[in-house]
């Protein structure tokens, strides 16, 4: 227990620089990025991958590394291919950094989900495609983030306050923010799909709906909605960044809200 709490202790204080330079507006497309974001990608990849070389942890705090170990990799990602990106770490790293508190803070809560699972081929497939579309929608979820800010400051002209001097573009934020929407929605159903796939080779029937299920189908259907919607009536700006972050919200209980419930509530 104390050296899992000095491997979580480390992974927070690696994400601390690059949340520093995001939140100051020091951060550029430089070595000086690709440095602090390595450093922060290092700290919670090696703790998970520590954490799940016996097996899948089931627990809340594990599964909130995990998360976050996702989405900083699919945030360098795409820092890699979108030059603006870089721009959200002012959003997204001080969320990922509570994530690490919390998952500190409930390090010793009750696994109620029982012992670790082990893995197979199915089950693998379906958990690195869950951790993947939850890491990508939180990354769509911070640039609808972007949009929103964006928007009120050039409402209020303030687009020279840190909002504007620190974000991306309100047109840059837009793009991500439907390009991340469409992969989310590509990847939840594949987990989806997995998922179930799973469930039928376990127990021989198809998945039971679960509050985890049921808010899970809600967010996928949400996102599909939001999607057909941009394509057929132009749905963009606050409009559309709203409704991403309901569904969002919906998969955030679904997701380590279910979690926090069984382990922490309940147990």
């Amino acid at each position: 227990m104390h050296t899992t709490l000095i491997s979580q202790l480390a992974a927070l204080v690696a994400l601390l620089p690059l949340t520093a330079a995001a939140l100051a507006a020091r951060l550029g497309r430089n070595l000086l990025l690709w440095l602090l974001l390595a450093a922060a990608i290092a700290g919670p990849v090696a703790l998970v991958v520590s954490q799940i070389s016996a097996g899948w942890q089931p627990g809340l705090s594990a599964n909130l590394w995990a998360s976050i170990a996702a989405t900083l990799l699919a945030f360098g990602a795409l820092c890699l291919v979108r030059p603006g990106a870089y721009r959200l770490g002012a959003l997204l790293l001080p969320y990922l950094a509570l994530s690490a508190i919390l998952a500190i803070a409930f390090s010793s809560a009750p696994n109620a989900e029982g012992p670790v699972v082990l893995t197979g081929t199915w089950f693998s497939l379906h958990v690195a495609l869950a951790v993947a579309s939850y890491a990508t929608l939180t990354l769509a979820a911070i640039a609808g983030t972007a949009v929103l800010l964006q928007e009120r400051a050039l409402k209020r002209r303030a687009h020279l306050g840190w909002t504007g001097q620190t974000l991306p573009p309100l047109a840059e934020a837009e793009g991500m923010q439907i390009r991340l929407l469409t992969w989310s929605a590509g990847l939840m159903a594949a987990a989806l799909a997995t998922g179930a796939a799973n469930e039928v080779i376990e127990t021989g029937h198809v998945l039971a709906l679960t509050h985890k299920i049921l808010l899970a189908f809600l967010a996928f259907g949400l996102i599909v909605a939001l999607l057909l919607l941009h394509h057929r009536t132009g749905l963009r700006g606050r409009h559309a960044a709203r409704w991403l972050l309901v569904g969002y919200l919906l998969l955030l209980l679904a997701y380590p809200g279910v979690k926090f419930v069984k382990d922490v509530l309940m147990g």
